[in-house]
């Protein structure tokens, strides 16, 4: 049996704790506490993985922005030699590039950790539908509605 794909969620951060909307409209905040149900591991590892693709958009947009600054400082290289204006000025805007060269450099590490993060909470998601589902549906089908006497579970 086949799991249906993963559904994004969207998710917040704040002092209060996580807030994951589902899908479905439903809305639940996560404090820090125990997870105690299927269900929030799931809309847990969604959230996440909704908050890591909100992260690896903003560290393109650092690359990107490191690389045009970049190009911005080789322009005004340029012109700072065909105006003669002073070795001491073009040393600074050198050391400028090289400095938004490394950004774009950590940016990218950063990011390509975090579409790791993103693809092992996705992962989480999925296999827990899959390990745990079947079990998980059937307790919360059962028409029992307290656990078994201490003495059923310790009979051989």
């Amino acid at each position: 049996m086949q799991p249906n794909p993963p559904v994004p969620h969207t998710a917040t951060v704040d002092a209060n704790g996580v807030h994951v909307t589902t899908a479905a409209g439903k809305s639940r905040t996560y404090s820090g506490g125990e997870v105690m149900t299927l269900t929030q591991v799931i809309d847990l590892a969604e959230g996440a993985a909704t908050l890591c693709q909100s992260s690896l958009e903003t560290c393109l947009e650092l690359v990107d922005e490191s690389a045009e600054l970049a190009a911005d400082c080789e322009v005004l290289i340029a012109e700072i030699t065909e105006k003669e204006v002073g070795a001491n000025l073009i040393g600074k805007c050198e050391y400028l590039k090289e400095q938004l060269a490394l950004q774009a450099a950590a940016a990218q590490k950063v990011h390509d950790q975090i579409q790791g993060g993103e693809e092992a909470c996705r992962m989480a998601s999925a296999n827990a539908e899959v390990r745990h589902g079947q079990i998980f549906r059937a307790v919360a089908d059962s028409p029992l509605t307290k656990p078994a006497e201490r003495d059923f579970y310790n009979a051989r």
